[in-house]
């Protein structure tokens, strides 16, 4: 049954049952139609994600090596016509594009460009469900309701959490078997064995964890700010100065900005540590990120999120609402 805010007892001795007070919440979160509109259009995206790979890639391998044999010969004429050195290692496989969707390594990345969209979107999400109360100064209601305003903010942020969680686990359900479909149409399964699997779930785990932990950001962010555009703005300039402030700090510091840490989160491949590196500066070091680990990106993650959840909480229940 769908409750109402004014219908909630207003009571300043005895507070809400909690789960009176979490049905409430969480009903409050769906109302919106834009809210039920993105729970409706995420799984239809995934599926068009994921069936876009059926597209993206076919069996036909005779096809891709006529085409790298004509390349391969376009280049042996470009050598010859300017006295080109040639190396002997250059072979058409040089040339040639596997046109499979190659279930390892490409699920890999998949998933990870999944979880990385569905992250940023929980960032808004949490920012919209914490700031949305605010302008229409609905908070004033919710609490003269519930006037444990601790109370309040954590089953809000609970539910923030959770459902963003939730979401990123459905789509990671939903995503993979397409994926599994599209390698097995282009004969693409080769190398599933259980490390592979491993490796998948442990990305899916923390995405799942990851996305959550994003989804609270926002939420803290509008919470503290309480004005859902303040909060998109400062939500920008707190990630940008953050980067620019790691900015030339060394190479590990410099890794630190929020794209470096979830990538860092979503990496599945084994670290490799800085000194053995042939990486120094510049984008590629970015995109191999070869210094930070899970564990280092987890907890820089949790650095960005915990002094602004401290504010939002101590605004929260310690200031006046107005």
């Amino acid at each position: 049954m769908r409750v109402k805010a004014e219908e909630l007892p207003i009571s300043r001795t005895r507070p809400l049952p909690w789960l009176y007070l979490l049905s409430s919440e969480f009903h409050r979160l769906a109302a919106p139609r834009a809210a039920r509109l993105t729970a409706a259009l995420l799984p239809v995206a995934v599926l068009l994600f994921g069936l876009s790979k059926l597209l993206l890639h076919d069996g036909d391998t005779s096809a891709a090596w006529r085409t790298a044999d004509e390349r391969f010969t376009r280049f042996q004429e470009d050598a010859a016509r300017y006295d080109l050195p040639t190396n002997a290692a250059i072979t058409p496989r040089f040339f040639y594009d596997d046109p499979r969707y190659l279930m390892e390594p490409l699920a890999y990345g998949d998933l990870r460009t999944l979880v990385t969209a569905l992250a940023a979107a929980a960032v808004l999400f949490g920012i919209f469900a914490g700031g949305s109360d605010w302008a229409s100064r609905i908070m004033l209601t919710l609490a003269a309701a519930e006037p444990r305003r601790g109370r309040l903010f954590g089953t809000r942020a609970l539910l923030v959490t959770g459902l963003s969680m939730a979401a990123t686990a459905v789509a990671g359900a939903l995503v993979v078997p397409l994926l599994l479909l599209a390698a097995w149409t282009t004969n693409g399964l080769s190398g599933l064995d259980g490390t592979f699997w491993n490796v998948l779930a442990g990305i899916y785990v923390r995405g799942v964890l990851l996305v959550g932990v994003l989804a609270l950001l926002g939420y803290s962010l509008a919470m503290l700010t309480r004005r859902t555009s303040t909060a998109l703005a400062v939500a920008f300039l707190y990630l940008a100065s953050a980067d620019r402030l790691f900015a030339g700090r060394g190479p590990r510091l410099a890794e630190y900005d929020m794209g470096g840490l979830v990538h860092a989160v979503l990496n599945e491949r084994p670290v490799i540590p800085l000194a053995r590196s042939e990486c120094f500066a510049g984008p590629g070091c970015e995109a191999v990120h070869v210094d930070l680990t899970i564990v280092d990106g987890l907890l820089g993650v949790l650095i960005y999120l915990v002094p602004i959840l401290a504010l939002a909480l101590w605004r929260s229940t310690r200031t006046d609402i107005g």
